[in-house]
């Protein structure tokens, strides 16, 4: 089963082109911004993988480049989002 995210992640010391390269080129998430230091991004964890043990992947790989670098990210569920309706019932 796979469940689609939007992906945060917040860094300190890491370049724009090394967050692509790990998150797009190597991770495969579908990038919506970037900059130095930070990356938002929608995709999916297939396979059982838990939002925990994605960081860890992803941290390592971002420290495998800067062993010095600071790594967060947060894990938005994008499925069966809760939603509130207003209004007519349009047919």
């Amino acid at each position: 089963m796979s469940r689609y995210y939007r992906l945060v992640v917040r860094t300190k010391n890491t370049k724009k082109e090394e967050l692509k390269k790990i998150l797009v080129d190597k991770f495969g998430w579908e990038e919506n911004f970037i900059c130095d230091d930070e990356f938002e991004g929608e995709g999916c964890l297939c396979g059982g993988m838990g939002e925990e043990e994605a960081h860890k992947e992803i941290s390592d790989e971002i420290k495998k480049l800067n062993p010095k670098a600071e790594v967060s990210t947060r894990w938005t569920n994008l499925e069966d989002m809760p939603f509130e309706e207003y209004g007519d019932v349009v047919e």
